[in-house]
């Protein structure tokens, strides 16, 4: 091995930080530095939100398979209602919703009116807390292939008016 400071061909050469340089250099040259620690990898801890957040953007993304057989368990059409009708029903203000399962109240609103569908921990959290299932078992559609005619195109359209 060559020496990075010398350029003397050593048989054995030391990772040394010269000045904030990492080299690596032979025994001599090594009184000139500090010997370079290795690097300690930090013990990983729970993800950062937003790297959460684009794992379930990833997720709801994607797109389904409709010819996977089973029943499968999707949000309701109307949930929207259904969760409005519980609250009232208990005589709960959105604000007090909210603050019972630890959400805003533009959160609840948003998904009262429909305009925001909740991801499966907020599903949990007020099926919970209002005692209502907002999930049904759906089945499968199986498709038949058409055994007709096919479906004019542009290209159909086109050849006809000629």
């Amino acid at each position: 091995m060559i020496c990075e400071m010398c350029g003397r061909d050593a048989t054995f050469c030391k990772k040394v930080t010269i000045e904030g340089v990492h080299l690596e250099v032979c025994a001599e040259c090594a009184r000139f530095g500090t010997e370079a620690q290795k690097a300690t990898t930090k013990p990983e801890g729970p993800k950062p939100i937003i790297t959460q957040r684009l794992e379930v953007r990833e997720k709801r993304g994607k797109p389904r398979d409709i010819y996977v057989a089973g029943e499968t368990e999707e949000l309701a059409d109307d949930f929207a209602n259904r969760i409005r009708d519980a609250r009232q029903k208990r005589g709960m203000s959105q604000k007090d919703l909210a603050m019972r399962i630890n959400e805003r109240v533009t959160v609840l609103s948003k998904i009262e009116t429909g305009d925001m569908r909740p991801d499966e921990r907020l599903i949990s959290k007020l099926q919970k807390e209002l005692g209502i299932t907002l999930k049904e078992k759906v089945a499968p559609i199986q498709m038949a292939k058409e055994s007709g005619p096919r479906p004019l195109t542009l290209a159909d359209l086109i050849k006809i008016k000629k």
